[in-house]
């Protein structure tokens, strides 16, 4: 097997790529699978030149006493990757449990990958038709006011088109770039601000609230089933899902449920007051109540979820580019009018 180094190593500090990060979780599924303990598996993974660094380092962060999950965190994995093995321990199956990451983690980033494909092309159009109605604005435009004559019905009719037209573009260009603020702002904040004020933030997003939505139930189907599996009653795994600072939204669904326990209320009476818990999650717990059948409900129930989600989000990133050049379009229309139109008013006029 691979040697371990005689220095010690310290956890990565820049960010692993995401194919990486996949590349290394399906390397340790397999060799988990084939029957290699947790360290072993590590081992064999070093004959792998592209990810033996990141094996060899996990290995000696292992036997610096932490966790696997806290071994990938410092490592710069990815939180759903972390998140999703924080539970690894509770489940009581490793194996299964990367298994369900790497599935989760690579249609993530056949997600990323979807998207920068397809708005790729319009960012590029963006980049050019900025200088070129730059171009309009400051240099063919105040020519054509000249010739039209200012104050006269020519100009006042372009420039108001004209002015339309900016309205319109840099508009756009300025939603873009506040969702991709806040956006950026919301990952760095996020874990700062109370998750009642972001429970609150979120419900005013449509579109994000139905994402967060498919996916908060989605993550509390998959991990009560997971957990259930082990033997334990359902309080306890809800007092484990409160105990997930990665996953915000759940952790705090498990608190209230817990108190809601406690004081004699039915898990669905609870559940159906949440914003971010789909009703037919509620409606399964109102139907079981033999842990067993509740835990093969859930776990086919998270799976409709993942295709649903998956549905929905390739969906999504379909409209981007039917919306940018439509949206594009009718600027370059009013522009073109705006320039056209006078002109031909003067050539009737000649």
């Amino acid at each position: 097997m691979g040697l371990f180094p005689m220095t010690h190593m310290r956890a990565s500090n820049t960010t692993l790529k995401p194919i990486m990060q996949l590349r290394f979780l399906k390397r340790l599924s397999r060799a988990l699978s084939i029957g290699y303990s947790l360290n072993e598996a590590l081992e064999v993974l070093q004959w792998d030149k592209t990810i033996s660094s990141i094996a060899n380092q996990i290995i000696v962060l292992l036997r610096d006493g932490n966790s696997f999950p806290l071994a990938l965190e410092k490592m710069k994995f990815h939180p759903i990757v972390i998140s999703f093995l924080a539970l690894s321990k509770e489940y009581g199956d490793l194996e299964s449990n990367i298994q369900k990451t790497v599935e989760i983690f690579e249609r993530r980033i056949e997600y990323s990958k979807k998207f920068t494909q397809v708005i790729r092309y319009p960012l590029i159009l963006i980049v050019v038709f900025s200088f070129l109605f730059f171009f309009i604005q400051h240099s063919v435009l105040p020519n054509l006011l000249t010739l039209t004559e200012q104050g006269s019905e020519h100009s006042m009719l372009i420039t108001t088109m004209i002015t339309i037209s900016a309205f319109l573009y840099y508009g756009f260009l300025f939603v873009i770039l506040f969702v991709l603020t806040i956006r950026l702002s919301w990952n760095h904040f996020q874990y700062k601000i109370p998750i009642e004020i972001q429970l609150k933030v979120i419900k005013m997003i449509p579109i994000y609230r139905s994402y967060i939505t498919l996916n908060t139930s989605f993550l509390l189907a998959t991990h009560i089933s997971s957990l259930l599996q082990t033997g334990i009653s359902i309080k306890d795994v809800l007092l484990i899902l409160k105990e997930q600072p990665k996953q915000n939204i759940v952790s705090h669904y498990a608190h209230i449920l817990i108190d809601g326990l406690n004081q004699g209320i039915h898990l669905s009476l609870l559940l159906h007051n949440f914003s971010f818990i789909k009703q037919e999650l509620a409606s399964i717990f109102q139907k079981n109540s033999n842990a067993d059948t509740l835990e093969k409900d859930l776990a086919v129930y998270a799976t409709f979820l993942t295709d649903d989600l998956h549905q929905k989000i390739m969906r999504t990133i379909t409209y981007i580019q039917p919306v940018f050049f439509i949206l594009l379009g009718l600027v370059v229309i009013l522009i073109y009018l705006s320039l056209m139109w006078p002109m031909y008013q003067i050539i009737e006029t000649i």
